[in-house]
């Protein structure tokens, strides 16, 4: 019933620059509901290793949400307690990505030319998190309700039952510079999320970069419309995102791109 697609291209100006791809992107797809997840690492100096830090982000996420869903007494739960069940979720997926980034930190010291990076009035109190800032957004759908959330700039797009192409949710403390992050103190207080009981057709998640690309709003809701028709051939869609990102980032905004999205035949 359930199917997932999810591609991540590093962009343009990180290839020209040298520089690694922060960018991740995952789903998970079981008989009764569908995850996508990406998260996009920043790309400052002092978040030098959050090419790390977004790829723990997809991984935390997508594992977390998977054993939320696979409990028995999951759907009666969240149907009594939606606020709460996603205010739980933000704050384990929050709590385990610090947890996992302060592991992979002591598995992996800095290196003598990573804390040159650091910049020197940062040196002595810069925060393990930090240097692996990264967003993240989810999507879970199911045939009886459906959720995301989002912790910073990046784009969330619901296809309803009717053929209605939205943005149910999105980031509303990122501007200009500055975006939310799971490293930010005060991280928890940032995160925004979305539930639904109407039947949707699919949930697209996405990094900045592809939001970025398009000249609007309604040109970006028209690009996962052009999408949403493709994915009767998913090898034919996976190629074709691949493709058009590429394009897309180095003919547009020079930045990595990432998408994951859900949906039903």
């Amino acid at each position: 019933m359930f199917h997932a697609i999810h591609s991540t291209v590093i962009g343009d100006s990180h290839i020209r620059k040298g520089m690694v791809c922060q960018d991740s992107s995952g789903t998970v797809v079981t008989d009764h509901f569908a995850i996508a997840v990406v998260a996009d690492g920043h790309g400052s100096a002092k978040h030098f290793r959050s090419d790390a830090g977004s790829r723990i982000a997809v991984k935390i996420t997508t594992k977390l949400l998977k054993n939320y869903m696979s409990r028995p007494d999951f759907k009666e739960q969240f149907f009594q307690h939606p606020e709460f069940i996603l205010s739980q979720m933000e704050k384990q997926i929050l709590m385990k990505w610090r947890e996992a980034v302060e592991e992979y930190h002591r598995e992996n010291p800095l290196t003598e030319e990573e804390k040159e990076k650091i910049p020197e009035h940062s040196r002595n109190h810069l925060k393990t998190a930090v240097i692996y800032g990264s967003t993240v957004l989810a999507a879970v759908m199911t045939e009886d309700f459906s959720y995301g959330m989002v912790l910073g700039d990046g784009g969330f797009v619901a296809l309803d039952g009717s053929g209605k192409l939205s943005v149910p949710v999105e980031d509303k403390n990122s501007h200009a510079n500055y975006t939310s992050s799971l490293c930010n103190t005060d991280a928890i207080d940032f995160f925004e999320h979305w539930y639904t009981t109407k039947k949707m057709e699919a949930l697209f998640v996405s990094t900045d970069g592809l939001f970025k690309s398009f000249a609007s709003e309604e040109d970006f809701l028209k690009y996962h419309g052009l999408l949403a028709h493709m994915l009767w051939d998913e090898d034919r869609t996976q190629k074709s995102l691949q493709r058009n990102f590429e394009k897309r980032t180095r003919e547009g905004s020079g930045d990595d791109i990432s998408i994951a999205l859900v949906y039903r035949m």
